[in-house]
């Protein structure tokens, strides 16, 4: 093995350097993305459809109780008649609650889960976080000390003379 550096071109590592401060900007953004995602997605469960089936169960339970009020309105004016419309109106409401109630159901399925399924996911992004924070970037910063270094022995390394013109005699 030779003792010796052999180096063609510093340029060349100037840009590999560029590039790898390049993919670490862009990995972090990346990782960022899918932590937020996550987290988002998270909310998005325990907030914004749990409130938004909440909200749906109270409106169908009330056109439910509407629809019911109606057929007992109905009975009690005209016993003997069928009230066919009033009846099916009161099934409509009672599948589209029971609709709301498994909807609901499974929400909190889903929010039991999250945590449990994504967890792992997200844990294995880990070594590549102390990738980005930690080891890149001081590889990073070394591949600038040698850099530098190297501009520095190339500015104070001895030139190779021309050998003088032999004289003829």
């Amino acid at each position: 093995m030779s003792d010796q550096a052999k180096i063609a071109s510093i340029d060349t590592l100037e840009a590999f350097r560029s590039d790898l401060i390049r993919y670490l900007e862009k990995s972090r953004t990346a990782l960022g993305d899918i932590t937020g995602e996550v987290r988002r997605m998270r909310s998005w469960l325990d907030s914004d459809r749990t409130t938004h089936w909440a909200r749906e169960m109270k409106q169908r339970v009330k056109k439910l109780e509407q629809a019911e009020q109606e057929l007992y309105s109905a009975n009690l004016t005209s016993p003997e008649a069928s009230n066919a419309i009033q009846k099916m109106a009161v099934a409509r409401a009672r599948r589209s609650v029971e609709e709301a109630e498994e909807k609901i159901h499974i929400l909190k399925k889903w929010r039991m889960q999250f945590d449990n399924r994504t967890g792992p996911l997200v844990r294995l992004l880990d070594p590549m976080q102390h990738q980005l924070t930690n080891a890149l970037p001081k590889g990073v910063h070394h591949l600038g000390e040698a850099i530098k270094a190297l501009h520095d022995y190339a500015a104070t390394a001895p030139r190779a003379t021309p050998p003088p013109p032999e004289s003829q005699p």
